[in-house]
């Protein structure tokens, strides 16, 4: 039976600094001025109620909430321990509430490490590299840079050993071994990179040659994998390795998130937010819906199913499984709806070849040999995809995955 067990909390939806390429504010979705600055109370409240009931009706042990924004550390420290606190309230024996948080760090401090401590919260911390490169995106609503700030804030976690991480957007003009060697630099345990967020109908084909980039990272990072964690790197060698892919941005698996806002709405995945005005809308709240009403929503569906519902050209790719047909944002058009594969396909697809060959040249002879593995380039993977595609019939979703283009192309 469909369930989910993480919920993105949206506790502000004001955020402290302007970054360029911010997909709540800066990608053409402006329905979040309509919305409350911050969540009441008393949503929480019923949030709460809604979560204990939907783990016992789909006997969930455990249940994971991430709050963010905007910047969640607006809401104040006072009412951010009272939220907690009520969430926290629902859990028993049979049941833990794992709270976490996204930050940019700004307003990270010693009181706010000791929040973090207490309540055992994994923190995200966004930082795109070096202070140049970072600076270029990641700016205040002066256009000044942050880095400065942020590092602040990073330091404060390290000095009292908060449990965090950093999310790196890639940005292809840093090089990326003066990328590596930056994050390695800063004392941190693992970090996670995310390809910028555009779809078909907003990108510059320039802006997306990532592949050789990530490449150049992973062969520094691969023979010394156990100094830092790079999480896409890990997942996708679990893939590889045939084990479970945590991410839904790649990888076989349902995606169980949804996206509580401050008025108390449940949309689906807040990025769907680029593929236009009031994308992610619909007619559920958790005043008036219980958490297994989100099936209602057919994008909630889509998101849910992203992994598998994939276009005629992703179920050609010998390296599907591990792709996953790319992140859903990321195939939109206005035209073909979500029947396109990902803007980062041949990325993609040349990155992933290259980490299995990097792998089958790491195994053991007789263990190589027994298994009968064999490398796949990239050359021959386009090759296979050309020659498999024409006998694949259209799956019977197609309709379903152009039900979201706009109107005028219907």
């Amino acid at each position: 039976m469909r369930n989910i067990d993480q919920i993105v909390l949206k506790i502000c939806s004001r955020c402290n600094i302007n970054c360029t390429y911010c997909y709540m504010y800066n990608m053409g979705d402006s329905s979040y001025i309509h919305q409350p600055k911050f969540i009441s109370i008393e949503n929480v409240q019923i949030l709460a109620e809604r979560i204990k009931k939907h783990c016992i009706q789909h006997d969930l042990r455990k249940f994971s909430i991430t709050f963010h924004g905007g910047e969640p550390l607006l809401y104040g420290k006072a009412k951010m321990i009272r939220i907690i606190e009520i969430l926290k309230s629902i859990e028993n024996d049979n049941l833990k509430i794992v709270i976490g948080l996204q930050t940019n760090a700004i307003l990270i401090d010693d009181e706010w490490c000791e929040i973090f401590n207490k309540y055992k919260m994994g923190i995200g911390i966004s930082l795109d590299g070096v202070k140049e490169i970072n600076d270029q995106n990641r700016i205040d609503f002066k256009g000044k840079g942050t880095y400065d700030k942020v590092i602040h804030g990073v330091n404060k976690c390290l000095e009292h050993s908060v449990d965090f991480g950093i999310l790196s957007v890639v940005n292809s003009k840093l090089n990326p071994i003066e990328s590596y060697k930056h994050f390695s630099s800063l004392g941190i345990l693992g970090y996670d990179l995310l390809l910028l967020d555009k779809n078909h109908d907003a990108h510059d084909s320039a802006e997306f040659e990532t592949a050789d980039w990530l490449i150049s990272i992973f062969d520094e990072w691969y023979p010394n994998k156990e100094g830092i964690a790079i999480n896409y790197f890990v997942n996708m060698l679990n893939g590889i390795y045939g084990l479970d892919i945590k991410s839904d941005a790649y990888g076989k698996g349902y995606n169980k998130t949804i996206i509580i806002e401050t008025n108390g709405s449940i949309e689906t995945l807040d990025v769907l937010k680029i593929c236009g005005e009031s994308f992610t809308k619909n007619n559920l709240n958790i005043i008036d819906n219980d958490l297994d009403d989100i099936f209602d929503s057919e994008l909630i569906r889509l998101y849910y199913h992203s992994n598998f519902f994939l276009p005629k050209k992703c179920l050609a790719c010998p390296v599907q499984d591990i792709c996953g047909g790319g992140y859903i944002p990321h195939r939109y058009s206005a035209e073909n709806g979500f029947n396109n594969p990902t803007i980062y396909c041949n990325d993609m697809l040349k990155f992933i070849t290259h980490l299995q060959n990097k792998v089958v040249d790491a195994m053991i002879p007789e263990i190589r040999e027994r298994s009968n593995v064999q490398k796949l380039t990239y050359e021959h993977a386009l090759e296979i995809i050309n020659e498999t595609l024409p006998t694949i019939q259209e799956p019977e979703y197609t309709e379903f995955l152009e039900s979201f283009r706009k109107t005028e192309y219907a």
